[in-house]
Formats: C-alpha cells, structure tokens, sequence
C-alpha cells in the first residue's frame, strides 16, 4: 500500500477529510490555537477554517474555549475524549511520514520543501482570489 493511500486510510478510518486531519494535527501539536492562528499556519480563510471547526465540533472532536480574560476571544483546541482515542493513530500518520523521508536524499528533501512551498503560494493566491471577489 502506498504512502498516500496509507495517509487516506488512517484520516478516513477517523471520518476525517483531509484539511480537518491537518486541523487535527496541528492542535495535536499546537495544543489550543485562535482561528485566526490556524488559519495563517494552514494557510485558508478564516471562514474557510471556521467551517472545518465548526464541523468537527459538531462530531465532538474539538470544542471552542473562550477566553477568561476577554471573551471575544475564542481558541480552538481537541476534545478530551478524541484527544485520547486519537493518539495512537495521530502517532502512526507521524510515523508513516517519518519513514517516507528518513532515506531521502538532501535532492529529494529540497524537492519536497520545494513543492510544499509552491503549494502554499498557490493556496494564498486562491485566498487573495477569494478575497477580491
């Protein structure tokens, strides 16, 4: 089985697309993050996150906390519960990263960061679309 099919096989054995399996991973190492903070690490919307979460709070994955000190503001971080089920296999979608790269050659590596790169440029370019329209 492949890497990809692998990735697909662990999100979708979650019920997870892939843009809430990035949300998930990054609160998973972010802990507690704002909207706007998920947004500019996963390079979408605002909005474009805010559905995600809203979705995924729906499911009881993650839950919204207002701040004590200023109740405008609201963090997004995991549930309990799915922070503990999740664990294991957040831990096998990291493994199966670490694998694919452990043997790459610094070429490949470039190449990777290289196409991650153009990636998030072409999402900021759709963003900016989104935005002037």
């Amino acid at each position: 089985m492949g890497i990809m099919n692998r990735f697909r096989t662990e999100f979708e054995s979650m019920d997870l697309t892939g843009p809430q399996g990035m949300l998930i991973g990054t609160l998973f190492h972010k802990k507690q993050l704002k909207i706007s903070e998920l947004s500019k690490m996963m390079s979408l919307s605002n909005s474009t996150v805010s559905g995600i979460v809203d979705r995924l709070e729906k499911a009881g994955k993650v839950e919204r906390i207002r701040s004590e000190k200023d109740r405008r503001v609201v963090e997004v971080r995991l549930s309990d519960s799915f922070r503990k089920n999740t664990k294991c296999r957040h831990d096998i979608i990291e493994n199966h990263f670490s694998m694919a790269i452990k043997d790459a050659s610094k070429e490949q590596l470039d190449a990777i960061l290289y196409g991650l790169e153009t990636l998030e440029k072409l999402i900021k370019n759709n963003q900016e679309k989104e935005t002037d329209n």
